[in-house]
């Protein structure tokens, strides 16, 4: 069957397939949890505007977390751009093909992302006191549609035997990868992925704060999203794992042995993680229980980006493997990026610590509160 797939590039790879998948994997990783709490965090800054009225706790969640999201939104959007370049280089002829039959979508993605990024803005402007509701519902509303378009590219590009059916049912560029079975269980485990790790995002926050009854609200928000956010995907990724097409299924249920063995770690660590937040609560040491229950989200997040990978290598390896492409390592400049990519990482490190500084300074509240 001859498919419409373009040929890769000519030129060799300037470094070996293994690093450049390592490069992606932990440079996609770093993304996922800022794009994470990004999209979550929006959310839950929407709860809190409109419960402000009738809860303290909930207008000063908002008022932090309104001086958080615009340094969240510059960390996404930065780290997203390393992944996507690795990507690019290792399947460049598969994404840029699914780029062009979504092409008014795909970019339409920079002016939703800059509208987003004012609304985020705005909102950190009037903090919890004249944040408009109706702004932020459009911020979380903008940033779903993102997800759902980069849903549908990295569904497509995994599909070029639909390539041509797709071309001819509109060559305009507005399609989208409707007729994928996956494309919306995958999208909605995408959605509470993010609404659960922005659930650990409060527990940390909430660990940074002092005054016990406000700290132990945040904490106590943080676990109850996160518990129910994962409990929900526990189905959700069932329904995603069944609607895989049948190759690529059996990838996770014993036609593979990391494949299966992944699936498997990548069930227990977040329920491991609901166990120690729950632990907290009647724990003698809940500081240390709750720290366990956020690493082991962590570590379930970089189990699922793992899992992401390998599904993406098997779908494309009846066409393509990264493998057949010749290598010519450019050493130099690897050494360069390596460096440039610790250092920025620990650039990253020094700004979080600045920003969560500067963000725990504690401001009078009324001595009245709800925590309703």
């Amino acid at each position: 069957m001859n498919l419409p797939i373009p040929y890769p590039d000519p030129m060799p790879l300037p470094a070996p397939v293994w690093l450049l998948r390592t490069l992606l994997l932990l440079t996609f990783f770093l993304h996922v949890i800022f794009m994470n709490c990004l999209f979550g965090g929006t959310t839950v800054a929407l709860v809190c505007v409109l419960r402000r009225r009738s809860s303290t706790f909930s207008a000063r969640l908002a008022g932090d977390l309104g001086r958080l999201l615009p340094s969240i939104f510059a960390f996404t959007i930065t780290l997203g751009v390393a992944p996507l370049l690795f990507l690019q280089v290792m399947y460049g002829q598969f994404l840029y093909a699914s780029s062009i039959l979504i092409g008014v979508p795909w970019l339409a993605i920079i002016g939703v992302v800059i509208l987003a990024y004012y609304g985020v803005y705005f909102f950190s402007m009037k903090g919890e006191h004249g944040g408009i509701p109706a702004v932020l519902a459009i911020v979380v509303f903008l940033l779903a549609c993102v997800a759902f378009i980069y849903s549908n590219n990295f569904t497509l590009m995994l599909s070029p035997e639909r390539w041509v059916e797709i071309y001819h049912n509109g060559a305009n560029g507005w399609n989208l990868n409707w007729s994928e079975p996956s494309l919306l269980p995958r999208y909605l485990h995408f959605v509470l992925g993010a609404l659960a790790i922005s659930g650990l995002g409060l527990v940390v926050m909430g660990l940074r704060r002092q005054e016990d009854e406000y700290r132990q609200w945040v904490i106590e928000q943080g676990s109850f999203l996160f518990t129910g956010a994962t409990l929900l995907n526990f189905g959700v990724g069932f329904w995603f794992l069944v609607k895989l097409q049948g190759p690529a299924r059996l990838v996770f249920v014993g036609g593979n042995g990391l494949g299966t063995a992944l699936l498997g770690i990548g069930l227990l660590l977040p329920l491991a993680a609901v166990a120690h937040l729950v632990m907290a609560k009647s724990s003698r040491a809940p500081k240390r229980q709750l720290v366990i229950g956020v690493g082991c989200g962590l570590l379930a997040v970089a189990v699922m980006v793992a899992m992401r990978d390998l599904l993406r290598s098997f779908a494309l390896a009846p066409y393509f493997s990264p493998n057949q492409l010749p290598v010519a390592p450019q050493w130099n400049i690897i050494v360069l990026f390596v460096s440039l990519l610790v250092a920025g990482l620990a650039t990253l490190y020094y700004m979080l610590r600045k920003v969560a500084i500067a963000t725990s300074i504690q401001v009078p509240q009324p001595k009245s509160s709800s925590r309703s």
